[in-house]
């Protein structure tokens, strides 16, 4: 789409990490519910912090990171409508602060606010993006 920066390459290592994180969470979440590790209290422990930690914050600062990176790269380049900028520096804002979770319990809802609000923006984003990209093309 013609941008010319780090941003793409900020995004797409947002978006690698955050699928690779949740398909680990997942396959823990697999592994919680075999036969006999189940019955392992200490075992089932360990694997659910391990699947919350990569599926929690592991999620939400790399989501951050990818919604940043479209955010700000497309704002430049004006490929996105400004609202719709300014509410993916907000998710993303939130997203990077999720870490604070692993320190402060109490910033545990950073990590929803960035999932959910964080799916509705990339539907939009993806709505957004390739007509405008095209219009701009035909310049």
């Amino acid at each position: 789409m013609g941008v010319r920066s780090i941003g793409p390459y900020i995004t797409f290592l947002g978006g690698l990490i955050t699928a690779i994180t949740l398909t680990i969470s997942a396959l823990i979440g697999w592994v919680m519910a075999y036969p006999g590790v189940a019955q392992d209290g200490a075992v089932l422990k360990t694997l659910y912090y391990m699947g919350f930690a990569l599926g929690g914050v592991g999620y939400s600062v790399p989501m951050g990171l990818l919604i940043a990176g479209v955010s700000v790269s497309a704002g430049f380049a004006k490929l996105l409508p400004k609202w719709l900028i300014w509410f993916g520096i907000i998710v993303a804002i939130f997203g990077e602060t999720s870490c604070l979770t692993l320190i402060f319990p109490g910033a545990l809802p950073l990590i929803p606010l960035t999932r959910f609000p964080g799916f509705v923006w990339l539907i939009f984003a993806g709505f957004k993006l390739p007509k405008l990209a095209l219009n701009k093309s035909d310049n």
